[in-house]
């Protein structure tokens, strides 16, 4: 069996890759990420026009740290979807962004793997969030021999920094994670040429904020800070 984690870009079904469609088209099952609260993810509403009926169930994944809790309720939804997908030949999930980068699907596998030893893992690429916001803002992210970072705004802010001293181009995934700590982190870390706040990225409330304004904390999840010298 296969599992293939397809990244389906941003949000907006129009980034969805052909690639990604087809591995959707031709699953046996399609498992859908849901929100602990159990509302639709934002993949779900990527991809949700080329579900077929039936082929798609939900699983929630734990938005908490505690790991072993997240991989106990990863494995419980297993067991419990175990009729559905024993005997399948390819499992789809859908993430948002690429499949490599920061996604999901890396836990479902290392859990799924303990139950199917000889699961086979396939990764669809996607359009990541960092290049969708330099593209929003209409900026090069990096060029020639630029040092490119990409660093969690969930990593221990003595890491943040240190990267991002180190970058002459930066991609900060979850600024919200920073809170009012996230300015002076930046500018300890600077000086920076340009920085430019992209919120939601590819949806319809999309939000571009640039200077000062993009370092203010920021109170979406989906956002991605891009940072210049």
């Amino acid at each position: 069996m296969r599992l293939i984690v397809a990244g389906v870009g941003p949000g907006d079904p129009g980034m969805v890759t052909a690639g990604a469609l087809r591995t959707l088209e031709d699953a046996d099952l399609v498992l859908i990420p849901h929100s602990r609260d159990g509302r639709p993810s934002v993949a779900e509403g990527a991809v949700r026009a080329h579900l077929r009926d039936g082929a798609a169930v939900p699983v929630v994944f734990p938005m908490i740290h505690d790991a072993q809790g997240r991989d106990a309720a990863l494995r419980r939804r297993l067991e419990e979807l175990r009729p559905r997908w024993e005997g399948a030949g390819s499992v789809v999930l859908p993430v948002i962004g690429d499949s490599a980068l920061y996604a999901t699907g890396a836990y479902l596998y290392d859990v799924w793997k303990e139950l199917v030893p000889d699961l086979e893992l396939v990764l669809v690429p996607g359009v990541s969030a960092h290049s969708l916001a330099a593209a929003c803002a209409r900026r090069f992210l990096a060029l020639g021999e630029d040092v490119l970072c990409i660093v969690p705004g969930t990593a221990e802010s003595g890491r943040i920094e240190a990267a991002l001293r180190a970058a002459d181009a930066a991609a900060l995934y979850k600024p919200s994670a920073l809170g009012d700590g996230l300015r002076p982190l930046v500018l300890r870390a600077g000086p920076w040429r340009e920085t430019v706040r992209v919120d939601r990225a590819g949806l319809p409330d999309e939000r571009v904020l640039s200077g000062d304004e993009a370092l203010a904390a920021a109170g979406e999840y989906l956002s991605v800070l891009l940072l210049w010298r």
